[in-house]
């Protein structure tokens, strides 16, 4: 039987959904320490990067390749510091308090996109990538998203709306989409929500809902994003 790497020769991109393996210990420790970090503060941009070197070395592109992530907890060390710092804000009960955390957090979420699919490889480091969202246009879906959680179920909608635009915003060797219907992800995130409240089942709960979400991107051609 032919192996993945002679099927699809290296510098050719097999189309498809991505193929995540998340181990449920290995998942759950790394959410741990991530979760840690961002208490600490001060040692957030080494457990971030860590979580996210983990998170990437977990999924395949469809022909077999793994990903690697080169980033380096000194790249933007003081964003996840500044992530860190409004997590704890976010604590605070005032309404208008919380809101602005939540769009300031969207403000620095846009950087670390960047760092991350700038960071992002194959074992064959044929795979580059880059995120050319405007942070502007970020800050305009969370303002939406939040707008959304007056309707209760409406979030799913601008989840779904919003990765859709973070995927056509990623530039590079290949192209992403993202196929999960926001009917899917109310469901999942619901239930996930409800086997966290059992405690025991919280480590395989992460393990089944990040590989399916992992799952529902795929691989296309960089002139099929439009």
């Amino acid at each position: 039987m032919n192996s993945d790497s002679e099927i699809h020769p290296p510098g050719a991109f097999a189309m498809g959904p991505l193929r995540p393996s998340f181990p449920v210990w290995g998942l759950f420790g790394r959410s741990l320490l991530y979760v840690v970090g961002q208490i600490l503060i001060f040692p957030a941009p080494w457990t971030a990067t860590g979580y996210y070197r983990f998170l990437a070395e977990q999924v395949a592109l469809p022909d077999g390749r793994r990903l690697r992530f080169s980033g380096q907890p000194g790249d933007i060390w003081y964003v996840f510091v500044g992530l860190a710092l409004l997590g704890w804000l976010h604590n605070t009960r005032h309404a208008g308090v919380t809101a602005a955390v939540i769009l300031v957090t969207a403000l620095l979420a846009v950087p670390v996109m960047r760092w991350f699919c700038a960071n992002l490889r194959t074992e064959d480091r044929m795979l580059q990538l880059s995120f050319n969202g405007e942070t502007l246009a970020y800050l305009g879906w969370s303002i939406l998203f939040l707008l959304s959680l007056v309707t209760i179920i409406g979030w799913a909608w601008v989840i779904k709306a919003t990765i859709q635009w973070i995927c056509r915003s990623v530039s590079g060797t290949v192209a992403f989409s993202f196929t999960a219907s926001a009917p899917a992800i109310l469901g999942r995130t619901v239930l996930l929500v409800l086997l966290c409240t059992l405690i025991l089942p919280i480590p395989w709960a992460i393990r089944w809902y990040a590989d399916w979400f992992a799952s529902q991107f795929s691989v296309i051609a960089p002139n099929a994003a439009g």
